[in-house]
């Protein structure tokens, strides 16, 4: 399977604003982004949501993150959370509803368990891993307003992803071979869904 590059499907209009200047607002300003973590649930007989399994995509990365991949620009892939930049102008529900469908397809539908809040707002560092951020995003100084998600429709990886699949929840893949680091993300918003009152 072959990865693409980082930047291969922006997710902006080419002609939105010109990359020069685009570049010099991702190094000067926090970015805000909107990520959703797709799950399977089941319902346990007292009514509390069970997360059985994530799903991931899979693309390129920076070469501070995933594995070796000589097929991408980056030389690295791994895997990691459907998202990307909010758009100006944008509710949160057109962005969720956005992100999805242009990464995993024009069919996909994703409900959020909580239409209104996100599961977990991450913090990446633009300097690469640091403790006092969630993950890293060396392009970037990013917030990461994530929610859980479930899927519906047929899923077909498209733009940023090379491949999608889902993990049990208690094998997801190391910790080395996501990208930004959101290894991190998806467990802060596991424990957030789990504390908020549903099973683990």
């Amino acid at each position: 399977m072959s990865s693409k590059p980082i930047d291969a499907a922006p997710d902006r209009p080419r002609d939105w604003i010109p990359d020069d200047l685009w570049r010099t607002i991702q190094r000067s300003i926090p970015i805000v982004c909107v990520d959703a973590i797709p799950v399977r649930l089941t319902i346990k007989p007292d009514g509390r949501q069970t997360v059985t399994s994530v799903g991931l995509i899979r693309r390129a990365v920076p070469d501070l993150f995933g594995e070796p991949d000589g097929s991408s620009l980056t030389g690295r892939s791994g895997w990691g959370i459907v998202g990307g930049r909010m758009r100006h102008g944008a509710t949160f529900a057109e962005e969720l509803a956005r992100q999805v469908r242009e990464t995993l397809g024009p069919e996909a539908v994703a409900t959020p368990l909580d239409a209104t809040n996100p599961t977990y707002a991450a913090q990446y560092s633009p300097h690469g891993p640091d403790s006092r951020f969630d993950a890293a995003d060396p392009r970037q100084h990013a917030i990461g307003l994530t929610w859980i998600v479930t899927l519906v429709g047929p899923l077909s990886p498209q733009g940023e992803a090379t491949g999608f699949d889902w993990f049990p929840v208690d094998a997801l893949p190391p910790p080395h071979a996501f990208g930004f680091g959101q290894y991190n993300v998806i467990r802060a918003c596991l424990e957030r869904h789990r504390t908020a009152g549903h099973a683990p």
